[in-house]
């Protein structure tokens, strides 16, 4: 602290600790502005594994100062200090991917942005007048203190009229990420809860359609694992019939011309590359804005070890991808039968997860594995080689 002393003298820095920690983070935002929020024009809103650079700050200062409609700016987190296998992905993914799809979501947001909860600038002012959170009616876990608060304050704040914008330029900015899988999905079962809450909120008067469109976005990336869920145990149903169960082609009795199954291979195909489109065309073109610039071909040590790592990020996230669905559509059914997920404490170490945590946490997941493996076996083995992805990712974390 030596230099920042002889600049600007003693540091006024303050540690404040809630006896009672009533609503959590949003609790801890609401008591701070309470008392003293009316002496600051600006607040800064940091995670515990949050950073942000000084000059970073500054600009994010001037930015909110120099347009006074604005409310709240946030910044894109880079991911850092990252050590496992799962979090340097993450890693590469954040600082590959991030910064295109971040533009993108910048440019057709607006002022009708979006709040992450850490790394941003706030105007106090706008944020005590109009982001006061309601407790919803109901029991936990879709009633109580909102768990996913920074969408819920980020829409309130539009309502009133403050713009929300995001910097997605701005460097400066960082995060660290859970070490595991599992810490992961622990994180991601409270913001599934906190999500799902979001649909009493979302009728909300006032509110601005591009926000109420946030909100859904939020609820349906979680309803969309049961859905994929569904879809799969459908598709393996029906192939088990059609290879076991005599079809029926003539199911209203006498007729002279019979009913065959339908079938359009051709939409089929068409279902499957419009999918792989919209999960890897994002990915290719920050590839490609990668291999254009020099400066960023050198960060990530050339073409060919950018292209390398894209590659190895597409089979890992392939394999994670079936047991993510797993653990959100059994977070889903939780959340649907009355069982809070509470907030837990984010593990800091490297990530190891003792046996026993292993054999309870994955031992669902890859049962469903094995299941669907055996069953697409026994439907053929070149329909148990297209199987291949959705079975190997559920029992690939076992190992």
């Amino acid at each position: 602290m030596a230099r920042p002393q002889t600049l600007i003298g003693t540091p006024r820095l303050y540690y404040r600790h809630r006896a009672d920690n009533t609503a959590r983070k949003a609790g801890n935002i609401s008591e701070w502005i309470t008392r003293f929020g009316a002496v600051y024009d600006f607040m800064i809103v940091l995670d515990a594994d949050s950073l942000m650079s000084g000059q970073t700050i500054v600009r994010l200062v001037h930015a909110i100062e120099t347009n006074p409609t604005a409310g709240l700016v946030q910044t894109l987190p880079m991911v850092v200090n990252a050590r496992s296998l799962f979090s340097r992905v993450q890693q590469f993914a954040g600082r590959l991917y991030g910064p295109m799809i971040a533009a993108g979501v910048a440019w057709w947001h607006g002022s009708e942005g979006n709040y992450w909860g850490h790394n941003a600038i706030i105007r106090v002012k706008a944020f005590a007048e109009a982001a006061a959170l309601p407790q919803l009616r109901g029991r936990k876990p879709l009633g109580g203190h909102i768990l996913s608060h920074d969408f819920a304050e980020a829409a309130l704040m539009r309502r009133a009229g403050w713009g929300i914008y995001m910097l997605p330029t701005l460097g400066g900015s960082y995060e660290e990420v859970p070490p595991s899988l599992l810490d992961f999905a622990a994180r991601d079962r409270r913001w599934c809860q906190g999500n799902l809450q979001h649909l009493a909120v979302v009728p909300a008067r006032g509110l601005h359609w591009v926000s109420r469109l946030h909100f859904m976005v939020g609820i349906g990336a979680y309803l969309t694992a049961p859905l994929w869920l569904l879809f799969l145990l459908l598709g393996m149903l029906i192939s088990l019939q059609a290879r076991f169960v005599r079809p029926e082609y003539f199911p209203k009795g006498f007729s002279l011309f019979p009913t065959w199954p339908a079938q359009d291979p051709v939409l089929a195909i068409w279902v499957f590359v419009a999918t792989m489109g919209l999960l890897l065309l994002p990915k290719l073109l920050s590839l490609v804005l990668v291999w254009m610039r020099r400066s960023e071909r050198r960060e990530f040590g050339g073409a060919l070890r950018a292209s390398a790592g894209v590659i190895a990020e597409i089979i890992v996230s392939a394999l994670m991808a079936p047991v993510m669905m797993i653990f959100q559509s059994i977070a889903v059914v939780e959340i649907l039968a009355g069982r809070d997920s509470g907030w837990q404490t984010q593990r800091r170490d490297d990530g190891t997860v003792e046996r026993r945590e292993l054999y309870r946490k994955y031992g669902f997941p890859t049962l469903c594995g094995v299941a669907m493996a055996a069953s697409a076996y026994a439907v053929s083995r070149p329909f148990c080689s297209g199987c291949r992805r959705s079975s190997s990712g559920c029992c690939s974390p076992f190992p």
